[in-house]
């Protein structure tokens, strides 16, 4: 990359996880400067980082224990997403791992006395269960055998009982387990609905702190809605209702106040109930995550960023939010940092789908990208995003559309992709093209697709269902072929794929349909794909037997694959070679 602003896109320091430490003064995050995802313990008085340990290994999501001299976390090597957990003491001494490198082992968990470990674990049958551990490592118990992963999980403020969430985002259900009671008892679950807990990582944060009940998740309304659950009556009753979809509920710790992240298209706020009365307390602009109560309740933790700054942590004291970090250390002054603008258009049943639009400043090369997100179940806000300025500096035009089945906008609107992925909600990614050729963003021979893992599959059934629309695509960590990957993918992904759609086997043609490696012979656009030697959700050999295919029919193509990477790059170096290769093909292959 010549131009030093743009080499300047990757130099601020990304944030995954924190936590924050009893004493409220400090909290130890996953951070990465460059290299990999390494532990730092950030200064919550002057926004300082302090690397507190680094290998080779990605180190991820850490947590305090209740008196803050140890620390718990998940590592694994190299994308593969089979972790294993370590306990360190907080002066970085004593690091003992406390599983035994048996598949998966994440999340860890103390329990309120410290002397436990909670976490998630896909040993069994390569489905994710609830175990728990001592902290001194040992022997480890199993405390759930559900039908279906679990995913979310909190212990009780007594350490007697954890609850946690059982699905896959179908009816998903919550329960609870004793720790010294055998069987477990399901608490939340309705027909054509969905709950779920904090949203994030486990922790005590939904419990109130009398143990009585927790904070939930419903959209049992349309709209995912905060109720808390009431454990003697068995009761819930609604906290926050309203016509956006609301996450990671916590209470305060002396249980007098809730805050939550709500979604304000194309933004996620932070809000705190205090009092009867709800405020934001983010920046109104830009996507909050990573919500964190003070120990004393008197603010929030958050990281804030959007298209034209990058992510920082914020405090919010007194209703008021300041900049907490500088990780970006050398000012911004690109004429790509675009704001997005918010659009609705028409899809090809007549459904409405949001989108956001962010338009160069130079609109002369009258070329555009649809940039759709993957999951399939996520939703595209506004958040920093080095790919798109990118492709705004090189004056492309990018939409990126929230299609079918993505969160934000209801329980309704997520359903429409049921028992139909790869069908309306692509196409849905193919209207998005067909808005920017008939609104003048983009000549009939300049539009080109950028997808990663769900969308990476959509963009190959994009270029080959409507091959005469598009210059040039990008199918990132991509799966092909329904039945291949039905096959070869981690067991939580082959439970939702299941629930969504069915068995291959069971329905050879419909999966024929939909699987695009049966229709790479109408393929006209030159395309660019990669894989990840490690990934465990999309593995390599989907994108493998495509560029064969293509090769053998004499195809326009690049392949290129990141041997030491999983599914999404984490080493500085690999995401810079897939970003500035991405916006190096759809640049040349697009007419100037």
């Amino acid at each position: 990359m010549k131009d030093p602003d743009i080499a300047a896109l990757f130099s601020a320091t990304d944030i995954q996880d924190l936590d924050i430490h009893p004493d409220g003064r400090k909290a130890v995050c996953s951070v990465n400067n460059g290299l990999n995802w390494e532990l730092a313990i950030l200064s919550l008085t002057n926004g300082g980082l302090k690397k507190f340990k680094s290998g080779q290994q990605s180190l991820m999501s850490p947590t305090f224990s209740p008196d803050g001299k140890r620390i718990a976390y998940h590592m694994d090597f190299e994308g593969n997403e089979n972790h294993d957990i370590v306990v360190v003491g907080a002066d970085g001494r004593a690091s003992k791992k406390v599983t035994d490198g048996v598949e998966d082992n994440y999340d860890p968990q103390f329990s309120p006395d410290g002397g436990s470990i909670a976490f998630l674990s896909n040993r069994v049958r390569d489905l994710d269960s609830l175990y728990v551990i001592s902290s001194n490592g040992g022997k480890m118990k199993r405390l759930t055998d559900e039908p279906l992963p679990v995913r979310q999980f909190a212990w009780s403020p007594d350490g007697t009982k954890i609850v946690y969430l059982t699905g896959v985002g179908d009816e998903d259900y919550i329960s609870i387990v004793g720790l010294h009671k055998p069987g477990t008892k399901k608490l939340l679950q309705k027909r054509n609905v969905e709950y779920s807990l904090a949203g994030d990582s486990g922790g005590h944060a939904p419990w109130s702190p009398d143990g009585k009940g927790f904070l939930f998740l419903s959209n049992e309304n349309d709209w995912a809605d905060i109720g808390q659950l009431d454990l003697s009556s068995k009761k819930a009753r609604w906290l926050v209702k309203s016509k956006n979809d609301k996450q990671q509920p916590k209470w305060s710790h002396d249980g007098t106040q809730i805050a939550y992240l709500e979604a304000n298209d194309p933004n996620i706020v932070v809000k705190v109930k205090s009092k009867g009365r709800t405020r934001s307390v983010s920046p109104l602009d830009g996507t909050s995550r990573a919500l964190h109560w003070l120990p004393d309740g008197s603010g929030v933790v958050f990281v804030n960023g959007s298209h034209s700054r990058p992510e920082e942590v914020f405090v919010a004291r007194n209703l008021v939010s300041k900049r907490l970090t500088k990780f970006m250390k050398k000012q911004l002054k690109l004429d790509a940092l675009v704001r997005p603008r918010l659009i609705k258009y028409k899809s090809f049943d007549g459904q409405r789908i949001a989108a956001q639009l962010l338009v160069p400043k130079d609109r002369s090369r009258k070329a555009a990208i649809v940039l759709p997100h993957g999951g399939p179940e996520m939703m595209d806000t506004d958040i920093w995003d080095q790919l798109t300025t990118l492709l705004v500096d090189k004056g492309f035009t990018v939409m990126k559309p929230n299609y079918r089945g993505s969160i934000g906008y209801g329980r309704r609107f997520l359903h429409l992709h049921d028992k139909d992925l790869g069908g309306g909600d692509y196409k849905d990614t193919v209207w998005a093209g067909k808005y920017l050729l008939d609104q003048g963003y983009a000549d009939k021979d300049r539009l080109g697709y950028w997808g990663a893992s769900y969308s990476g599959f959509t963009c190959m059934l994009a270029l080959t269902k409507y091959p005469e629309m598009w210059a040039a695509g990008v199918s990132i960590v991509g799966f092909f072929d329904w039945a291949t990957e039905h096959e070869t993918e981690r067991g939580y992904l082959k439970a939702y794929d299941e629930s969504k759609m069915g068995d291959p086997k069971k329905e050879p043609a419909f999966f024929h349909d939909r699987s695009p490696i049966n229709f790479l012979q109408n393929l006209q656009a030159p395309i660019l794909m990669t894989a990840s030697a490690k990934d465990v959700r999309c593995p390599p050999t989907e994108s493998r037997a495509v560029a064969k295919r293509l090769k053998e029919m004499g195809k326009e193509y690049e392949y290129h694959e990141y041997p030491d990477e999983g599914h999404w790059p984490r080493k500085r170096k690999n995401l810079i070679d897939l970003y500035t290769r991405s916006a190096r093909f759809l640049d040349e292959h697009t007419p100037k």
